[in-house]
């Protein structure tokens, strides 16, 4: 067994980290497996509850780990990664890590356009807009959704047929401005909202990532404004430089 260095200037609960990782990956600890209490956890690495417990929240934060009120601390199904530097559509990028990703479409609806949708779009608030709401789900688990909103003068190059199935702008694809598009991405990090907790159902202190997406014509046109919201313990979003 790993032990702990106390001689070590790494502090004491990033070396716990490091040896609990380390099992996961190794694979001596699989999905779904009941880790050790606490206790014991204090008493074979000798060292104070608190910084078990330190240990264990910032693993339970990055979505290693998963707590079941009543039952214990388990080993978390691992994190849906995409790195767009890849070169490679989200589909095609996680069917390599052995995950099938498909949609659950909600609706499509007529709104007014509000200020940061107009500002967005470059068009007037209140304007009249397509909102097209649809869950991300990776196998049979939830983690994100997409808002999508599209303006007026782009909606009847819409595909309806790849609301269902696709990469998230297929439903696009028959849209003369994308053929020399690009795209602009915001991620940032953000609490949970209602609706989070309603699609993602997702606790109150769920890590939550949000992107906002703009995709513009070869003119500089906005396309379509996204809004999207991905649960911190399922998704990540990695980018190599």
């Amino acid at each position: 067994m790993q032990i702990i260095d106390r001689n070590s200037p790494v502090p004491l609960y990033y070396q716990l980290k490091t040896i609990l990782l380390d099992k996961i990956r190794d694979g001596q600890w699989q999905v779904g497996d009941l880790l050790p209490s606490e206790n014991q956890l204090q008493d074979d690495y000798d060292i104070s509850r608190t910084t078990v417990r330190q240990t264990l929240s910032e693993l339970v934060t990055e979505g290693y780990l998963v707590r079941k009120r009543g039952l214990g601390t388990f080993i978390a199904e691992p994190k849906v990664t995409y790195d767009p530097s890849k070169q490679f559509e989200l589909n095609e990028y996680t069917k390599s890590q052995g995950i099938t990703l498909h949609w659950e479409f909600k609706d499509a609806q007529e709104v007014k356009a509000d200020d940061l949708v107009a500002a967005s779009l470059d068009i007037r608030e209140g304007t009249s807009v397509l909102q097209i709401r649809r869950l991300r789900l990776a196998d049979n688990r939830v983690i994100g959704y997409h808002l999508a909103y599209v303006p007026p003068t782009i909606q009847k190059f819409i595909d309806e047929s790849y609301y269902k199935e696709g990469q998230s702008l297929d439903y696009l694809k028959n849209c003369p401005a994308l053929s020399d598009s690009h795209i602009q991405r915001t991620l940032e990090a953000s609490i949970v909202e209602r609706l989070d907790m309603d699609w993602l159902d997702a606790a109150p202190n769920t890590p939550i990532l949000k992107m906002e997406r703009i995709v513009y014509a070869s003119d500089n046109t906005p396309v379509e404004f996204l809004v999207a919201r991905f649960r911190g313990d399922r998704f990540k979003y990695q980018i190599t430089l």
